[in-house]
């Protein structure tokens, strides 16, 4: 979901995933993904 403008979607695969964060903190990630086939959008 893209807030406010529509939907993609499709197969996607995880690129990259990172965390960070402190022992007993707030945990925070990252996440890049790829298409990995035909991708559909629908506007809101």
């Amino acid at each position: 979901v893209i807030p406010d403008f529509g939907v993609l979607s499709g197969l996607f695969q995880i690129a990259n995933l990172d965390y960070r964060g402190e022992y007993s903190a707030e945990v925070t990630f990252d996440i890049s993904l790829e298409s990995a086939g035909a991708l559909a959008f629908a506007a809101l």
